[in-house]
């Protein structure tokens, strides 16, 4: 007597889970965008994913996800073929022969130009950079490499000497220095101006001992074929949540990069 209605109540469950979710929840799945970068630290992490998932959220089922681990976000790039990816363009010509193809589709730009350059900022004239602390913002490996191009005739043994201190952002690299919890800096020269802005004095300590190369922005890369992604990265400068998060990310806009461009493994002009 209970056999039949019980089958007609399971019929009618399946029937309205099915037809009372929007189509686009079966048919379309989430594409996450992984970030990484060794430039910076990750402690904003949590900050950087919501700012981003704002915006995400308005253009559809697209979900930001920094990663906190080079060897994790390597294992994603080999072995995640529909993702998209943002990375440094440093990271990217040292894997690039070593992953499967990928396409790189966009570069950042701050104040219309997609390099940059790294300073080494001290209260000293000179200093001997196998004895000092550094501060900086950006991974050991990241920074010993931005080192080498500042002092092209110091051996990477010798460089390998020195003491990293690792802090959140390049003001706070800046402002290690001027509490003489380092002996120089490494950071931008747009974070030395803030700086002169913030903290007048302790930027007037401070002297410009090296330069680095030029050095490219940010670069977004994915598998081919995979456009619709770059399409909602492209749009990030038309609206007030997207600025944002290109803000986090120390950039104005993307531009596009052309054939030409992804077959230049060159990471300097």
């Amino acid at each position: 007597m209970h056999t039949l209605p019980r089958c007609l109540l399971t019929v009618a469950f399946l029937f309205l889970s099915f037809v009372g979710l929007p189509s686009g929840a079966y048919s379309k799945e989430i594409t996450t965008i992984y970030f990484y970068n060794p430039e910076i630290n990750t402690t904003r992490s949590v900050i950087l994913k919501s700012t981003f998932d704002q915006y995400l959220k308005e253009k559809g089922n697209y979900r930001f996800q920094p990663v906190n681990s080079k060897e994790t976000f390597e294992g994603l790039i080999s072995n995640n073929h529909k993702a998209t990816f943002i990375m440094s363009s440093w990271h990217f010509q040292q894997i690039e022969d070593k992953t499967r193809p990928l396409v790189s589709a966009l570069r950042g730009i701050k104040n219309k130009n997609d390099t940059y350059r790294k300073i080494l900022v001290s209260k000293l004239s000179s200093i001997n950079p196998e004895a000092m602390t550094i501060a900086t913002s950006g991974t050991i490996e990241y920074s010993r490499s931005i080192l080498s191009s500042i002092y092209p005739n110091r051996s990477s043994e010798s460089l390998s000497k020195l003491n990293i201190l690792i802090v959140p952002k390049d003001i706070d690299a800046l402002m290690a220095v001027g509490f003489d919890l380092a002996d120089a800096a490494l950071t931008t020269k747009l974070s030395l101006e803030k700086l002169s802005t913030l903290y007048k004095k302790q930027h007037q300590q401070l002297n410009i001992l090296g330069e680095s190369l030029p050095l490219k922005r940010l670069v977004v890369i994915h598998s081919p074929g995979k456009i619709e992604t770059i399409d909602v990265l492209k749009q990030m400068s038309q609206s007030k949540k997207g600025q944002q998060g290109l803000h986090m990310l120390g950039l104005d806009d993307w531009q596009g990069i052309s054939t030409a461009q992804t077959k230049d493994r060159r990471s300097q002009k």
